[in-house]
């Protein structure tokens, strides 16, 4: 949520971002191309609705007012005359919108679970935006297709208005890896030489050269996700012909998973920093030099290029997972953040109406200057000039072959599947390593049934 509360108010500071008539008329119903001057921008947009006096509820993170300053929220009340009401809620949303509807009170827009597609969708939770959203506009051009694949039953639910490749990433201590004289990841990225070999290298280089100090050191720590098996160019649980279907017995998930299972046997990876004390450490541990590599999300970096920012001794870079050497491409992990509209929402027509301000709102030329100035303020993550460009470029589907691109819904199919089979495959066979830790052979093997049940359940709600 961090990281969608931060692209968010990132797209948040444009002022060019929805539709309008050239008056400003909330009521107009016209499909006309019209441009209207907004505090002295000048926006392009298409507007077809009246929602005038209407007012919308959402439910989500965090305040998508931004306490009135928000422009997005400004420029959707004074051009279509209608107000957002705010719940802001950090729990369970789908218990809160169930709630909320059982109350008679219903939200009209909330944020996206990571279950929302398909699981939710095909528990009817969520109403299709077919009859509202048109995919032949503009703003939806460039995602069409992603939008598509989302389908559940021919209908349209998700029309996600961000997009993120490799969300999870390596980060390191580059001045670190200078001093020791292991090889820059970035370098060997921009070499096309980054790969499980290199990578699985610097880890052994980095733990080498400091177990003399350190007999604690590691190679690798953090949350996997499925990065690994999604750099083969498959997903552990794909999206076909509108149905789940487990890769579970896939040879390149095997290959991966035996590949993290060998880092996990020759100790370079665990799922913490132990300092020997038995204090868990995940903060400082790369700062410190006590390990080689932290996967995180991407939104977490900011802390590291903040703490860069106090002290210019300090040099931390990032990359994304390595490229499998038996591919030929890098493939990485695709994943999306947007809104989706409750089953029964009264207001559908200002739900879809906000939905379509915020990816016109993506799509503004001056997006990408505004997002990087708050990225690169002492009040925002403090990214360096290289930081950016290389964040960015891996915010931008259109920068990669949509054959790249893997989306994986290993992670998308409940809270119990998340927990009790998603976690233990792709957790346990990196870091885990106790007296109750099995194979990757005797996971996979115990939970091949689990997962074929789990997705024949969810398969039948979407048929």
């Amino acid at each position: 949520m961090k990281k969608v509360l931060s692209c968010f108010l990132c797209a948040a500071m444009i002022l060019g971002i929805t539709g309008c008539s050239e008056g400003g008329d909330p009521n107009t119903t016209t499909r006309e191309i019209v441009t209207k001057d907004f505090s002295g921008v000048a926006i392009t947009a298409a507007p077809d609705i009246n929602i005038k006096g209407k007012k919308l509820v959402y439910l989500g993170g965090y305040d998508i007012t931004d306490e009135g300053d928000n422009p997005i929220y400004q420029f959707f009340k004074e051009t279509y005359g209608a107000d957002v009401e705010i719940n802001k809620y950090s729990g369970n949303l789908m218990e809160k919108m169930s709630t909320m509807i059982n109350s008679g009170e219903s939200p009209d827009l909330v944020d996206q679970n990571d279950s929302s597609f398909p699981y939710y969708i095909g528990q009817n939770s969520y109403t299709a935006l077919d009859d509202y959203i048109d995919l032949s506009a503009p703003q939806w051009k460039d995602v069409k297709s992603y939008i598509e694949s989302f389908a559940v039953k021919g209908k349209h639910y998700y029309y996600p208005w961000a997009f993120y490749v490799s969300p999870n990433i390596l980060m390191y201590n580059r001045g670190k890896f200078k001093e020791l004289g292991i090889d820059d990841p970035k370098e060997l990225y921009d070499k096309n030489n980054w790969t499980w070999d290199t990578f699985a290298k610097c880890m052994t280089d980095f733990v080498n050269s400091v177990k003399g100090e350190d007999p604690y050191a590691l190679g690798l720590y953090g949350y996997m996700n499925t990065g690994f098996i999604n750099s083969t160019g498959v997903a552990l649980v794909d999206y076909k012909d509108g149905q789940l279907v487990s890769n579970l017995n896939d040879p390149n998930v095997d290959r991966a998973q035996r590949f993290l299972e060998d880092l996990k046997k020759k100790g370079l990876s665990y799922k913490y920093y132990d300092d020997g004390n038995g204090d868990h450490i995940s903060e400082s541990a790369v700062v410190d030099g006590h390990a080689a590599f932290q996967t995180m999300g991407d939104w977490k970096f900011g802390a590291y290029s903040k703490k860069m920012d106090k002290d210019d001794t300090l040099d931390f870079f990032f990359v994304p997972y390595p490229r499998d050497p038996n591919a030929d491409k890098y493939y990485h992990k695709l994943e999306s953040f947007g809104y989706l509209v409750p089953a029964g929402a009264p207001n559908v027509d200002v739900a879809t109406a906000y939905i379509n301000c915020v990816r016109l709102c993506k799509l503004d030329e001056r997006f990408k200057q505004l997002d990087k100035n708050d990225k690169m303020k002492k009040e925002g993550d403090c990214f360096t000039e290289e930081q950016y460009e290389f964040w960015y470029f891996y915010q931008q589907p259109s920068n990669f072959e949509s054959d790249q691109l893997i989306y994986d819904l290993a992670r998308h199919m409940g809270d119990n599947a998340i927990n009790d089979i998603v976690s233990p495959i792709l957790e346990d066979v990196p870091f885990i390593d106790n007296e109750d830790t099995q194979s990757w052979t005797a996971i996979r093997s115990s939970m091949a049934p689990l997962l074929d049940n789990t997705i024949s359940q969810i398969n039948a709600t979407l048929k």
